[in-house]
């Protein structure tokens, strides 16, 4: 069964996109809401501008959302700024789950840890392509390749848990 709906950070759209997976995020979710700090990431990237826009385009599950409360994102970047870190893509899709019931897909362990906070169920890129594997959108080997690609590109996910869920299918580890 299908969540109705989660918003996504950049670099879970990075990776999926890297994969050419991103169009099977509507056997997940009814809608994947991206939003505007996520936008502006992923446009500020030549290879995913035109391609990002595209599948706006192509695909209708897939939606820019702008409605969230500016006044929660600003407070809660404030201490992450202090901090040295720019995190609002991740505050953004946070916030915004939050409002709409939402979950969130964010492999960043601050923004699954804000998550968290607000009580919000959250994935990021292992449990999504894990998912694919048990829906049979995708075989064991090419699960596989598909993570010895995304490490290649220096995508950084948890390698223990990529490791585990290899076992867990008959794969060798990376």
């Amino acid at each position: 069964m299908r969540t109705p709906r989660c918003t996504i950070d950049s670099s879970c759209v990075i990776a999926l996109d890297h994969l050419d997976h991103l169009s099977k995020l509507s056997f997940l979710f009814t809608r994947v809401l991206v939003p505007k700090a996520v936008r502006e990431d992923l446009f500020k990237r030549r290879a995913t501008k035109n391609r990002i826009r595209s599948l706006f385009d192509r695909y209708a599950f897939l939606q820019r959302c702008d409605d969230y409360e500016k006044g929660a994102v600003e407070f809660l970047l404030s201490e992450r700024v202090r901090e040295g870190m720019k995190d609002r893509g991740e505050v953004e899709a946070v916030v915004q789950a939050s409002q709409l019931g939402a979950a969130v897909i964010v492999d960043d362990p601050w923004g699954r840890k804000l998550a968290k906070q607000y009580g919000l169920e959250r994935h990021g890129t292992v449990w999504i392509l894990q998912r694919f594997y048990e829906l049979g959108l995708v075989s064991a080997s090419t699960l596989r390749n598909d993570f010895a690609a995304l490490f290649d590109r220096g995508i950084r996910l948890p390698h223990k848990a990529v490791n585990e869920l290899l076992a867990q299918i008959g794969q060798a580890p990376l």
